[in-house]
């Protein structure tokens, strides 16, 4: 018993440390690209005074594709370092991917598209009751969307990073090993609610973080339901591709407060009922599978 209460708490620092770790190296990313530019305005800039001189280099790389590229080296290294981790540590070195995951991959698959175009019209409605309700939100968003590339027309380099790689990332990260860390020392339910105040924690932006936080809900039953790391993965994939080249096509309604209530009702109806819909499909649950045992 004591044995096993020893063997509980050694992954309790596995709870943090994926979202420490990605944190150091996104800071380490953003750092060595900042030298770069640094380094190359020395080469072009031909005034005197330092403060201009960063004003430019910040300038520089804040326009550019600097935090495009940082993002991606920043997603690709924390990525491959997640992937060897919950293969070797989570998966003792063998990997699950769909086989044996679904009784009805059809079901799955509509409960994937559902999810996916639910929570993404959840998180909208979300959004803009907060920014309703907390104006300085928004601003703090709007400016990290703008310096981070993301808002109006995106680079080839930032949609490769905000709807492939980055998803990939924050999988590994959260619905991988964090929530197989906590699973082992928590109820499984209490494990979704920590990995997704981690996932929403990490975007560190009230607003991003409140959404964040519902979806990484979602996402994380998810993950308990099917075991697998791909389902996940091309939930979000598929939710950041509707929510970045897809959105402006997307109806929306909600105009008026009325319209607006139930616009947000249908869209947790519909999230809700894509849960359902993935519950009975999943092979792992319903065939009472180890893999899910607490």
């Amino acid at each position: 018993m004591n044995q096993n209460n020893t063997d509980r708490r050694n992954y309790i620092p596995w709870i943090f440390l994926p979202t420490i770790l990605a944190i150091i190296i996104q800071t380490a990313a953003s750092i060595m690209a900042l030298e770069f530019y640094i380094v190359a305005e020395m080469s072009t800039y031909t005034g005197n005074d330092y403060t201009s001189f960063m004003v430019q280099v910040i300038n520089d790389y804040s326009t550019g594709e600097g935090v495009a590229w940082t993002s991606v080296i920043y997603a690709a290294t924390t990525a491959v370092i997640a992937f060897w981790v919950y293969k070797k540590y989570c998966r003792e070195g063998k990997l699950s991917w769909l086989s044996g995951k679904s009784n009805n991959i059809p079901l799955t698959i509509c409960g994937i598209l559902l999810f996916s175009f639910g929570m993404q019209y959840v998180t909208v409605y979300l959004m803009n009751a907060l920014a309703s309700s907390f104006p300085s939100w928004l601003e703090e968003y709007e400016e990290l969307m703008e310096s981070a590339g993301i808002s109006g027309s995106m680079t080839p380099v930032m949609i490769v990073y905000a709807i492939i790689l980055g998803p990939i990332c924050e999988e590994l990260i959260f619905r991988g090993i964090t929530f197989h860390a906590a699973k082992k020392v928590m109820p499984y339910y209490y494990a979704i609610l920590v990995q997704a105040i981690m996932f929403g924690a990490f975007h560190m932006n009230k607003l991003q973080g409140v959404y964040a936080f519902v979806l990484g809900l979602g996402l994380g039953y998810i993950m308990y339901l099917y075991d697998s790391l791909v389902i996940t993965i091309i939930i979000h994939v598929l939710f950041n591709f509707i929510g970045t080249i897809g959105s402006e096509y997307l109806p929306m309604g909600g105009d008026s407060v009325v319209s607006f209530f139930l616009c947000c009702l249908a869209a947790l109806v519909v999230s809700y009922g894509a849960i359902l819909v993935l519950k009975n499909a999943s092979a792992v649950v319903n065939n009472n599978s180890e893999s899910t045992d607490i």
